[in-house]
């Protein structure tokens, strides 16, 4: 392949063969973007991560600190949904915030924290304006459970930030010829 005299030199050629392509704009710009299969693959890789922590965080908050135990009923209900729509925004944000910018894993890891925080606090809020509007008062057992969630938040986040950080490794690695 030939040196394009407008890519700077320390980076390497991209992989014809690679998780990415170029295509054309509108406007006759050729960008470099994931292709189909690689963005398909990505969007399981993150929605199985996001998924997958939030219903077993769930699950956990649920038994240890509720005294329930969440039977596959649960888990594969209206509530289930929302729940596994909770955890799948945060690696999906998280890759939106740090694609293909070189971030190391330790900013993978903070970034996601402080989304998960973030998320935590929002449901963490709405919960207490809930029991607000209901006329109900608060408890030592929602405290309880708001650090539950916080905690339960973090320990995701932590694994959202690593599975995010994998995979824009993977992808850098692959785009560029070996």
């Amino acid at each position: 392949m030939g040196a394009d005299p407008d890519r700077p030199t320390s980076e390497p050629d991209p992989n014809p063969e690679g998780p990415t392509e170029l295509v054309e704009t509108d406007s006759g710009e050729l960008v470099e973007r994931l292709s189909a299969g690689t963005a398909t693959v990505l969007l399981i890789w993150l929605v199985m991560i996001g998924a997958g922590t939030a219903l077993l965080g769930a699950w956990a908050v649920a038994y240890f600190v509720l005294g329930e135990r969440l039977g596959s009923g649960a888990l594969v209900s209206d509530f289930g949904f929302y729940v596994a729509l909770y955890g799948v925004t945060g690696p999906t944000v998280l890759w939106l915030a740090g694609r293909a910018q070189g971030h190391a894993a330790r900013w993978f890891v903070w970034t996601a924290v402080r989304i998960g925080l973030f998320m935590s606090a929002l449901t963490i809020l709405f919960g207490g304006l809930v029991i607000l509007v209901l006329g109900r008062g608060f408890t030592s057992g929602h405290v309880v459970l708001a650090v539950s969630v916080l905690g339960m938040t973090l320990a995701m986040s932590v694994v959202w930030g690593l599975a995010v950080w994998a995979a824009d490794r993977w992808i850098a690695q692959a785009r560029t010829v070996t």
